[in-house]
């Protein structure tokens, strides 16, 4: 019986962590009909709080320094739903791209990491990461 109380307890405290964390991102790349290239990225999703983060890297071709070589921005997102969508330029062909939403932006002056490139770079970095999504902004084949 003890053993019974114990997970159940747990299946609840597990039950509400999950709620908790119920961010959501869906990623669409829309295609030139003619090529097949990417022309447009489309972002939908969902963040349970306020002072959420959407963090957008972009990555040209054949880069060889994911850090300084890509295109960095960020958003700050409110509680809901949120949309945003970024062209395609040539430079990106044959590239990739990563989104993150995250809970947490950590100012430089309270940053714990022995060095945080971000942190010297931008003055902060995020934490708490609720949803992440990558791909590649390739042809696709049969268009071409």
């Amino acid at each position: 019986m003890k053993k019974q109380i114990i997970n159940i307890i747990l299946l609840i405290f597990i039950g509400s962590l999950t709620a908790q964390n119920n961010a959501e991102m869906n990623v669409d790349i829309v295609l030139n009909a003619d090529y097949g290239w990417p022309t447009k990225i489309i972002i939908n999703g969902t963040t349970p709080d306020d002072n959420t983060f959407l963090g957008i890297s972009l990555y040209p071709y054949n880069i060889t320094d994911a850090q300084t070589g890509g295109r960095h921005s960020n958003m700050e997102l409110k509680k809901g739903s949120f949309h945003h969508e970024i062209n395609v330029d040539q430079p990106l062909l044959g590239g990739s791209f990563e989104f993150a939403v995250w809970g947490k932006k950590v100012d430089k002056v309270d940053c714990t990491l022995d060095y945080c490139y971000w942190c010297k770079t931008n003055g902060f970095h995020f934490d708490d990461l609720l949803v992440y999504k990558s791909g590649l902004l390739n042809q696709m084949k049969g268009y071409e």
